[in-house]
């Protein structure tokens, strides 16, 4: 704990023997106490908590998660809290860096960090991304509302938030659970949505969400009908910068009309409410661009993908944008592909650079560069104007020297085999001309043997 600063860490739980040491273990050297408020579990959960040296409370539960949530603030000493769920964890050197942020808020106006959440798919890999707010001062007043898709509310004034999402990112596994688990966690918010709609039948916020777990239970055409719903509540007015519930019901509705195949009429027409409503939201150029990409509409997939990137660059993630920014690398990726399909070879050979220059071993983007330098020499051999006046497999091999040490056999192998498989035979033969005979010889037996076994 860093003098002066009392953080009190707090979830609520219902068995989560497989989450809980991880979740108390990311910030325990950290926390002045650890929370955890047991709504009913049958399994070990609360025996390791107390093992973790946790303080443990019971909560009958009552269907109703603010009420739960507000009752293990209430038991908080601390003054900040975090309130994480027990799929929930920072890396330790976020925990660190929380601290600090923490001791330089201490006598500021601001109450509440935004961080970042980044959720893992089933591979572990980011799948989507989105602005939280978990970190906040301990103070009267300032408590969850909702019986589900609780948010946090201040009974007293409009809060003070800080941006740190480009300091701090929570990590969510929760995607990782199996198909069943996610059937049955649908299952259980849509009854309780329905009882919030039952008492407040125009609440477009939680028929966002309802929308959202008839998706997930693949009540598609009943999930069209409540984002529509949504929608229809809305005017051609822009609505708030941070709304990300309004941004999820576009975007949420974008995807499923892909999903059931209803064609890019029907999506263009969300899209530009969406537009018009979130100006500066950059997903749903993310995904109508990737569906003009998907289908060969190269072109298009360019000035929406750019349009989405540039959105992103200029007013960032922060309640908006998330899944293009969880996304980017992809986005790029695709950019790049998209100017070579349209013969843009210049933009093409700028994005794949900018990304090699990221990770050089990113074969995929390697290939497509070295594609775009050998339809430039095809381009001027058919008399066209190349685009680098057609380098020649030499100077190639030059500027690849920018992102590769060609001293190393690594590298040259990595490109020798990354040439092969995209047909520019004059940078094999350059490549070929460094080896040792030796190395030629263990790299032609490797290849032969990888094309048997294929």
């Amino acid at each position: 704990m860093r003098r002066g600063v009392r953080l009190s860490q707090c979830m609520i739980v219902k068995n989560e023997e497989k989450n809980i040491e991880r979740a108390l273990s990311w910030g325990k050297d950290i926390m002045y106490e650890q929370i955890v408020v047991d709504t009913g579990s049958t399994d070990r959960t609360v025996d390791i908590a107390k093992q973790m040296g946790a303080k443990v409370y019971h909560f009958e539960w009552i269907d109703d998660f603010a009420a739960a949530k507000n009752y293990a603030i209430d038991l908080a000493k601390g003054d900040w809290i975090a309130f994480l769920d027990a799929d929930e964890y920072f890396l330790p050197q976020d925990a660190e860096k929380m601290m600090a942020l923490l001791w330089d808020l201490q006598n500021s106006k601001y109450e509440v960090l935004m961080t970042n959440a980044l959720h893992l798919d089933r591979e572990g890999e980011i799948a989507e991304s989105n602005t939280c707010l978990r970190i906040f001062r301990n103070r009267p007043g300032l408590r969850y509302l909702g019986r589900i898709h609780e948010a946090l509310a201040s009974y007293r004034e409009e809060i003070e938030y800080i941006d740190a999402t480009e300091e701090l990112s929570i990590y969510h596994t929760g995607y990782l659970q199996s198909d069943e688990s996610d059937v049955r966690k649908s299952k259980r918010n849509a009854l309780l949505i329905e009882k919030v709609l039952e008492e407040e039948p125009d609440n477009y916020v939680m028929m966002g969400y309802l929308g959202d777990c008839y998706v997930n239970l693949k009540r598609y055409d009943e999930a069209v009908c409540l984002y529509e719903k949504v929608i229809a509540y809305f005017s051609d007015e822009e609505l708030g910068e941070y709304d990300a519930r309004s941004a999820a019901t576009f975007k949420n509705l974008m995807r499923v009309l892909l999903r059931m195949q209803k064609g890019v009429d029907a999506l263009e027409k969300v899209y530009h409410q969406a537009v018009r409503n979130l100006p500066k939201n950059g997903d749903f150029d993310y995904v109508i661009g990737e569906e003009y990409m998907r289908l060969g509409r190269f072109k298009d997939a360019v000035y929406h993908l750019k349009r989405g990137i540039d959105l992103l660059e200029e007013f960032g993630n922060a309640q908006k944008t998330d899944l293009l920014f969880a996304n980017l690398q992809k986005a790029w990726e695709d950019l790049a592909l998209c100017y070579y399909g349209i013969g843009d070879l210049s933009q093409c050979v700028n994005c794949t650079t900018a990304l090699l220059r990221a990770n050089p071993w990113n074969m995929r983007m390697l290939q497509v560069l070295l594609l775009a330098f050998l339809r430039d020499e095809q381009n001027a051999q058919a008399g066209g104007n190349g685009v680098y006046q057609a380098a020649s497999p030499a100077q190639v091999r030059e500027f690849l020297g920018n992102f590769y040490n060609f001293q190393i056999l690594k590298d040259r192998l990595f490109v020798l085999k990354t040439a092969m498989a995209a047909g520019y035979e004059g940078l094999v033969q350059e490549f070929r001309q460094l080896m040792a005979p030796q190395e030629l010889e263990s790299f032609d037996r490797a290849m032969g043997q990888e094309v048997q076994e294929n």
